[in-house]
């Protein structure tokens, strides 16, 4: 298997994206099915011992794959991170992975998001209406389309009081390869997130040549308007996902986790 061709990661403007769907996002979609097993020292709805999310077997934007970096994620997230009471959003939600296991572990509202394609959207909620148990679901997990940097506002309507209550937490499971989008996807994170906030980034650097064009992200985050502090915590060696891509594979195999918060 090959990573997403360079040209199509580099150019992601909405235009560009609706060509590459064109006619065959209407199509009929096979669907995959991947089975994601929690940690052993769960801390909540522990009886759930394993996620079956539902993946398109073929997508322009590559929802048909489980991402390493959103599977490492899960595992962090169910043992460390306190969900309590917090708002959660994830970008580019995919199968919904992290954002289930927020669920799981308390969160008080979840939203999860990705381009707004119709079989993408419907493959979310499809996922969270099958995945997860109703009780852990109903009223505080949603799946909506959102364009990075556009009206991310309209995500409030999903919490409590969406006039004054923002994400306490936010989601970025392998996006910074797609270059071309990091003002956007910082635009939806400075515009969503609460004041004392945190945004969690996990990414492998798929091509080795690109790390530095991956890490650009990170520049773009400290600088104006974001105003953004990011923080390395944490590395984790996992199977390199495009076996057949050039450079190291210690380097694609491992999973880079981040967090930026407010300066």
């Amino acid at each position: 298997m090959s990573s997403p061709p360079n040209k199509s990661v580099e150019i992601m403007e909405d235009s560009v994206i609706q060509n590459i769907f064109g006619e065959s996002s209407e199509e009929e979609l096979e669907f995959s099915y991947h089975t994601y097993k929690r940690i052993e020292n769960t801390r909540e709805n522990k009886d759930v011992k394993e996620i079956v999310v539902r993946l398109s077997q073929r997508h322009s934007l590559w929802a048909h794959l489980p991402w390493n970096a959103g599977i490492a994620l899960s595992d962090y997230f169910d043992e460390h991170v306190d969900f309590k009471n917090k708002n959660v959003l994830e970008l580019g939600s995919g199968a919904g992975l992290p954002s289930f296991i927020a669920g799981l572990n308390g969160a008080k509202k979840v939203v999860l998001t990705d381009y707004p394609d119709t079989n993408l959207i419907e493959n979310l909620n499809y996922n969270i209406t099958n995945s997860l148990p109703e009780s852990v679901t109903k009223d505080r997990i949603y799946g909506k389309g959102h364009l990075w940097g556009k009206e991310p506002e309209s995500l409030f309507q999903y919490l409590e009081n969406p006039s004054t209550e923002k994400f306490d937490i936010i989601i970025l499971s392998d996006l910074i390869f797609n270059h071309a989008a990091h003002d956007k996807m910082l635009i939806s994170c400075s515009k969503c997130l609460s004041d004392d906030g945190v945004i969690y980034v996990t990414f492998s650097h798929h091509r080795p040549n690109r790390i530095a064009k991956d890490l650009a992200f990170f520049e773009i985050a400290t600088e104006e308007p974001y105003n953004f502090t990011p923080e390395k915590f944490n590395e984790r060696r996992m199977c390199a996902m495009f076996e057949n891509d050039l450079g190291p594979e210690e380097i694609r195999s491992t999973v880079c986790f981040y967090t930026l918060k407010r300066k």
